[in-house]
Parts: structure tokens; C-alpha cells; sequence
């Protein structure tokens, strides 16, 4: 896999200049973090330019901004990456076009929404892929930056062994232990982003 994140600074610019008057702008800047590198795949798969699917990542964050305050999360009608999901292929599909929500309109999205989900695994690996990154970013402050790199190169991107003892002058049990230790935090974060982005909370104001 190519490991990269959604780093367009344009666009998250524009998306946390939109939000801010509806709450805490930090929250924001975090959902955003969270998962905007989801929406832009999910935008990109149905053959959107880059350039779109950033329009369609400020269009989304916009509708999350107006319904997630009001979001009530109902395991019966599906995970919120569904919604989620739903609500990226409605947006891509219908780019910047105003759209009537009515009650028969919202219980055909959900129906929509999880059937895209589940779309030959295809959102769950995005899904998963856009948690992993996350966990990256986490763990990164706290992490040498050399061990960072030599595990990313090692473990994500998948570099042979022997390449990244010599790029990043480790040995082979150095290298052991940096993966070893690295790997179990990765985990343990990517559990805890899953569980935060299957059941997100609506940012609140400042107080």
C-alpha cells in the first residue's frame, strides 16, 4: 500500500473556515483529520478528479457541520460509516447540487447508504485504511522519529528487511523491536479511532 495521507491544507482551510461559527473549531480540525482521507477515496472511486473530490470533501464536512449536532446514532439503520458512506456517493453523485430531504427520501439514502457500505468490501477497506492513517498521525509525536520512519517503511509500505537496516543504520534486532513495540500501539490506537468513527459525537461549542 502507498502510505499518504489526505494532506490538502486548501481544503481543510476552507472546510474548518465553514464550520467554525457552528462550535468548537479544535473538534473540527480533528473530525476533519479523522475522515476526510475516507470521503476523498470514496469521492475518487466514482471517477471524480482530485479537484472534485476536494469539492466533495468541503460539501460533506458542510452537511456534517448542519446534521451532526442533531445526529441521534441507531444501530438498526446501520454504522455511521454507512451514513457516512451514503453520504459521499449522494454528494459525488449529484456534485454541489441542493438536495430535498423528506422522510421517503432519507429511508431510501439509508437503504442506499448501507448497500454501498457493503459494496464487495470495498468501503470497509477504505474504511480501515483511513483508521490505520489516523493512527500514524497519533502515534507520531510520541515515537524517534528515525524508529517512525523505519517502521512505516518496514511495516506499512512494506520495504524488505535487509533495505531499511541499511537506510535507517539499524540491526536486525533493533529493527525486531521497533516493530514489535510499534505494531502493538498501532493496534491499540487503530481499535480506539474504529470505535470513534463508528459512533462519532457532534463537536460542541467552546465554553
Amino acid at each position: 500500500m502507498t502510505y499518504r495521507h489526505f494532506n490538502n491544507e486548501a481544503t481543510r482551510s476552507s472546510v474548518i473556515k465553514a464550520v467554525a461559527d457552528t462550535g468548537n473549531e479544535a473538534a473540527w480540525q480533528r473530525l476533519f483529520d479523522l475522515y476526510a482521507g475516507f470521503v476523498f477515496s470514496i469521492a475518487r472511486s466514482k471517477g471524480l478528479k482530485e479537484e472534485d473530490a476536494d469539492d466533495v470533501v468541503q460539501v460533506v464536512f458542510t452537511d456534517l457541520a448542519r446534521n451532526l449536532p442533531a445526529f441521534r446514532y441507531d444501530r438498526a439503520k446501520g454504522k455511521f460509516r454507512s451514513y457516512l458512506t451514503g453520504l459521499v456517493h449522494w454528494r459525488a453523485t449529484d456534485k454541489l447540487k441542493a438536495c430535498k430531504r423528506d422522510v421517503e427520501l432519507m429511508a431510501s439514502f439509508w437503504e442506499t447508504a448501507k448497500a454501498a457500505a457493503d459494496d464487495d468490501g470495498f468501503s470497509e477497506r477504505k474504511w480501515q485504511s483511513a483508521a490505520l492513517e489516523e493512527a500514524l498521525r497519533r502515534i507520531k509525536p510520541d515515537v524517534r522519529p528515525e524508529h517512525y520512519a523505519a517502521f512505516v517503511a518496514s511495516a506499512v509500505e512494506g520495504q524488505d528487511t535487509e533495505t531499511v537496516m541499511k537506510l535507517y543504520g539499524l540491526s536486525r534486532d533493533n529493527l525486531y523491536q521497533i516493530r514489535r513495540r510499534l505494531t502493538a500501539k498501532l493496534r491499540a490506537t487503530v481499535a480506539e479511532i474504529l470505535k470513534e468513527m463508528d459512533a462519532p459525537n457532534a463537536p460542541g461549542p467552546r465554553t
